[in-house]
């Protein structure tokens, strides 16, 4: 599910930050097996190492992320590899894409620095289209979009106990706005049959039509969150105080164990999934796959970038993210991967 949090100022690309380093530098496909990077190219003007996130699809071939291109934030998508560059809204300097639907919108959050104006909006073949916040709410803030193009996230008052969940249907004028379920503090993620998963005060819930199922513990571990919600599924990680454990839940109530991994990231609408795995010997992590509850290689390295992470799965089956010789939360140049058979 596309997903990325953030807030003005701060590119904040998952919910863990965790800097992945390879054994040995990429090599071409050509006799290789496995999970190959692509660098995408940026644009004209755009900063050289990045400083930006690769971050949705729409699922047939297109990327979207937003990048520093002159001294502002823009929206960039890729077709067939190629670089379009789609700016920011008029009015703003900075514009973070969260996601993009089957249909090729992009969603995402646009700041004006000047007034501190924080709006959502759409980008389509026409351009961007700004989204008012909800009658009552200082701002909405974006937290991710499904397949269809139903946009989920927070709307924010002057006291925080009137925070609430809101859920901008695809196409719709006007967003439904809820209170938090109990023992909830944050939207997570939304899926295309419009639940939505919720962060919690100990435990993640998956929410629709105003029933809570929260996630279930795994033996050893307690904690439990979730990443990304899909068909059903949710993936994400437990803890226990001294390591993590990547999970899946086919439902809340039944949580599996993925083999090799601390946190799961993200999953396509085939069960393809985004995580990472620590290195042996290191305080570092590798990003690396599941095929449903199968362990499916890491992603390998992209030439000479030391770290590299991937947080969206897109359903084509192409792993997007990014990479850079510095501190990956800060971003860094566009990457793909495809595998090789």
């Amino acid at each position: 599910m596309n997903r990325v949090f953030s807030r003005p100022g701060v590119l904040a690309a998952v919910a863990i930050t965790a800097a992945a380093l390879a054994a040995a530098p990429a090599q071409a496909a050509t006799g290789r097996l496995g999970w190959q990077p692509t660098l995408l190219p940026l644009p004209a003007g755009a900063d050289p190492v990045g400083h930006g996130y690769l971050t949705g699809s729409d699922g047939h071939g297109e990327y979207s992320g937003s990048f520093i291109v002159g001294d502002k934030l823009q929206v960039i998508s890729w077709r067939g590899g190629q670089p379009t560059l789609r700016g920011v809204p008029d009015g703003f300097e900075w514009a973070m894409a969260e996601g993009e639907d089957s249909a090729g919108r992009i969603y995402g959050e646009a700041l004006d620095y000047d007034t501190g104006a924080d709006r959502t909006f759409v980008a389509d073949a026409t351009g961007f289209h700004l989204r008012d916040n909800p009658p009552g709410y200082r701002s909405f803030q974006m937290r991710a979009v499904n397949r269809r193009g139903d946009a989920v996230g927070m709307v924010f008052t002057d006291d925080p106990a009137g925070h609430a969940a809101a859920v901008w249907p695809a196409g719709a004028a006007a967003a439904t706005v809820f209170p938090l379920p109990s023992g909830a503090d944050n939207v997570v993620d939304i899926d295309d049959d419009g639940s939505i998963l919720f962060s919690g005060f100990e435990r993640d819930i998956v929410w629709k039509n105003g029933v809570s199922r929260p996630l279930a513990d795994i033996p050893g571990f307690s904690n439990p969150h979730g990443s990304a919600i899909r068909n059903g599924v949710v993936v994400g990680f437990a803890s226990n105080g001294n390591a993590s454990q990547a999970i899946r839940w086919t439902t809340p109530e039944t949580p599996v164990a993925l083999t090799g991994g601390d946190y799961a990231s993200d999953l396509n609408v085939g069960g393809l999934t985004a995580g990472l795995a620590p290195i042996p010997g290191s305080f570092r992590y590798k990003p690396i796959v599941w095929r449903g509850t199968t362990p499916g290689g890491e992603l390998k390295q992209p030439g000479t970038y030391t770290g590299y992470e991937s947080s969206h799965v897109a359903d084509d089956g192409v792993f997007t993210g990014w990479a850079s010789n510095g501190p990956l939360d800060e971003g860094g140049v566009p990457v793909i991967w495809r595998f090789t058979p």
